[in-house]
């Protein structure tokens, strides 16, 4: 029987995270790597993983993603390693030059979310962590919480960095500061500000998707009464474009549970396509979205409603051509 770890102690990695912070500026050689682990073992090889990241090459650095994603978010599941991480890889994908920054920003921002199991609903979609009452437990009897909690206070301590990140050239980058910051613990006061103003000027589809997923996100986990009125003008307002309307409408479902009113899903039938298809596939939101039957089948599995829905699948037909199986714990996603 695996012992559980004692809350504060030299395990509780939300403990250590806050020392090394305290401390001053994080380098790699003061973290206490071989203290935790990760998927295959001790963690005191994560170093020189992360090192990888910063090759010339892109083959190389491409390849050190992989292998480090395998390791530290092993079909899913986030490692203690995984937040101890987080600091070193968000200075990563801040580094101009440095290849594949926005795979490296996801991976960073998915050191908190908990394991979706292939799942989206309404219900969970804004759900990050697992519940701490459910006291799920790593190999060596840490729970798993701690790692989300320490992960998602990594995040909040350099929101000031993802908000630079904003207004990065590129759109993948953009995309999953967005969803970054939306998993921050507690996020300070300019960050729903910044995605406002981000939002404002963007010119990505994909990238406008994820800022108002992340707006609604926040209110949503924040208590912010705002959010269903909000999300409702957004995704009723015809004089908006079909990324943001379809993204507020998403927002909407995971923030009341009112059925999904025969409007919105008017709306999905108008918006429902290739375009919208390619849009989401750079969302990081959705779990299994690259998956046979794409973006329709998709919906219809997150709307998880009686017949009214199902039989209106036919409606949203044309979501795009299928694509081959992909996994959100990859680094390819």
């Amino acid at each position: 029987m695996i012992e559980i770890s004692e809350p504060g102690g030299e395990q509780d990695v939300r403990r250590v995270m806050a020392e090394l912070r305290a401390a001053g500026e994080l380098t790699l050689d003061r973290v206490p790597w071989a203290r935790f682990s990760h998927a295959y073992g001790p963690a005191d090889d994560v170093p020189a993983m992360l090192q990888v990241l910063y090759a010339p090459e892109p083959d190389a650095a491409r390849h050190g993603l992989v292998n480090l994603w395998n390791k530290v978010r092993h079909q899913g599941n986030s490692d203690t390693a995984l937040a101890l991480a987080v600091p070193f890889l968000l200075r990563i994908a801040a580094t101009p030059g440095a290849h594949g920054r926005g795979r490296v920003l996801r991976l960073a921002a998915e050191a908190g979310h908990r394991n979706h199991f292939g799942t989206d609903l309404r219900t969970d979609l804004f759900q990050v962590a697992d519940d701490p009452d459910d006291l799920m437990i790593d190999g060596s009897g840490r729970p798993v919480v701690w790692t989300q909690q320490a992960a998602r206070e990594a995040v909040t301590a350099d929101a000031a960095l993802l908000i630079r990140l904003l207004d990065d050239p590129d759109p993948l980058v953009r995309a999953n500061t967005a969803y970054a910051l939306a998993g921050a613990l507690w996020p300070p006061p300019e960050v729903p500000a910044a995605l406002r103003a981000r939002l404002a000027a963007e010119t990505s589809q994909a990238v406008r998707i994820s800022l108002v997923l992340a707006l609604a996100q926040l209110a949503v986990e924040h208590g912010d009464p705002d959010v269903v009125m909000w999300t409702g003008e957004l995704w009723t307002d015809a004089a908006n474009t079909p990324d943001v309307r379809f993204a507020a409408a998403l927002s909407w479902l995971c923030a009341t549970t009112q059925p999904v009113p025969d409007r919105m899903l008017d709306l999905f039938g108008e918006v429902v396509g290739p375009d919208l298809a390619g849009w989401m596939q750079d969302v990081p939101w959705p779990d299994r979205i690259a998956e046979p039957g794409g973006l329709v089948a998709w919906l219809v599995a997150f709307l998880n409603e009686a017949p009214p829905v199902q039989d209106r699948r036919a409606v949203f037909g044309g979501g795009g051509p299928s694509v081959s199986p992909g996994d959100r714990a990859g680094p390819g996603s």
